[in-house]
């Protein structure tokens, strides 16, 4: 269940022919076909940062030079931003480089005397995990009150430093949370493999986290959770069973049966886009169960790897799935998630919770099918589950959008109502 950003993955200023200074604190929009986004450039700390709320980023690092121009990765192609000093505006146009037609961006921002006061502090510290050791940030309202608390999960990318998860965090400071987000175990500054570790150790992670919140003064541990996105969200309820200390989960577009799973869907669906035959996805799909059922009765690294190519020669789209990108499996690498993770189904899980939980899935979801699991979990009838789809929203609850298939475009913001539906649903269950 591989979770990228589709829309800014790098951001660095790149020369120009002003030698003016650029500093301060930037606000406007981005306009693209009549539709805009806020937009936020900090050029006076450290790490400068890009933000923009509607497209569910925040304080993004960026290089800074005596420069006004600037590019970006942008719909997995890079736009370069040139832009002209006039006071304290900047005003330009940006240039997508391999992207459609007739789709240049036109931003206007406005340099601030003064950079907003967050209502809110974070605190830096490390978190003990058995052997390893988590960089983590702390976000704390600046409030005398208890604080309900929450610890934020990524998803199964191998690289996901916290930063990733600095909007989540300031969304939930705001509803007066303190918000523990870390470096995901290898990345960072955070100790441990990435590669070989287990949903043990990722289950073990999350765990400490919680039992750091608990101990906390600031914070009322009758009311600590969890959120998770993606593989975040699908071990939600497995961690759970093994502590007593979360008493609600925020489950953002989990698999409800395993990771096996949802590599079946977004494989099969990848096959028939690209001009295969149902059949033929149904094939795809079901070499991801093969595999998994396989490592569940214990075959070893080379079984799986021969099988893989012998599939790939059999089938010429094999080579569009996510089996054949690991067509030469490590034997270390065997030992973690990605592998053994397969052999995991969290169906029961969901079952037995006996905590509230808040589901929530994209229905234009390509990578996680948000009916199936949307239904599973309806099916199993447990008042504590909540489930809602939004019907046009992406793996990340972004709006989904093509720019090679639509005609009208919009940027891939945070889908309408999403934001919303969380504070509700937090107001009535965890303020009650």
């Amino acid at each position: 269940m591989k979770h990228i950003s589709i829309i800014f993955l790098l951001l660095t200023f790149c020369s120009c022919s002003s030698t003016q200074s650029l500093s301060g604190y930037w606000t406007g929009t981005m306009e693209m076909n009549g539709k805009s986004v806020d937009l936020t450039i900090d050029l006076d700390s450290e790490e400068t940062g890009f933000s923009s709320y509607d497209l569910m980023l925040l304080e993004t690092p960026l290089s800074k030079k005596e420069t006004i121009s600037f590019s970006v990765v942008f719909f997995d192609a890079k736009v370069v931003f040139d832009g002209k000093i006039s006071g304290n505006k900047i005003s330009g146009k940006a240039t997508i480089n391999g992207g459609p037609p007739n789709m240049n961006i036109a931003f206007k921002i406005t340099k601030h005397t003064k950079k907003p006061v967050k209502p809110y502090t974070v605190e830096s510290l490390t978190i003990q995990s058995n052997e390893v050791y988590l960089s983590a940030d702390i976000y704390k309202p600046k409030t005398n009150e208890l604080h309900p608390a929450i610890v934020l999960l990524p998803g199964s990318n191998r690289d996901n430093p916290k930063r990733n998860l600095a909007y989540y965090a300031d969304f939930f400071v705001k509803l007066g949370f303190e918000v523990l987000i870390f470096d995901k175990r290898g990345s960072g500054n955070s100790m441990g493999n990435s590669i070989t570790a287990t949903y043990e150790d990722l289950t073990n992670d999350a765990i400490a986290c919680l039992e750091f919140l608990a101990k906390r003064e600031s914070v009322n541990n009758h009311k600590i959770g969890l959120w998770g996105l993606s593989q975040g969200g699908m071990l939600l309820p497995y961690i759970a069973s093994k502590t007593e200390i979360p008493s609600f989960l925020i489950s953002v577009v989990p698999e409800t049966d395993g990771m096996h799973e949802a590599a079946a869907f977004s494989d099969s669906l990848r096959v028939v886009l690209r001009g295969y035959s149902p059949e033929e996805g149904r094939i795809a799909a079901e070499s991801h169960r093969k595999v998994a059922l396989m490592i569940s009765k214990g075959s070893n690294y080379k079984d799986v790897e021969n099988y893989i190519n012998n599939n790939a020669r059999r089938y010429s789209f094999m080579s569009l799935t996510g089996l054949y990108e690991n067509i030469n499996i490590d034997e270390e690498s065997f030992k973690g998630a990605y592998w053994q993770g397969r052999t995991y189904n969290f169906y029961m899980y969901w079952q037995s919770l006996n905590i509230k939980a808040l589901c929530i899935f994209g229905g234009a979801d390509d990578l996680v099918d948000p009916v199936k699991n949307a239904n599973r979990l309806s099916s199993i009838n447990n008042m504590n589950i909540q489930t809602v789809v939004f019907k046009n929203a992406n793996h990340v609850l972004k709006k989904s959008f093509n720019p090679s298939t639509n005609t009208e475009f919009d940027f891939p913001r945070i889908i309408e109502g999403y934001s919303e539906y969380v504070e509700k649903w937090i107001k009535s269950e965890i303020y009650k």
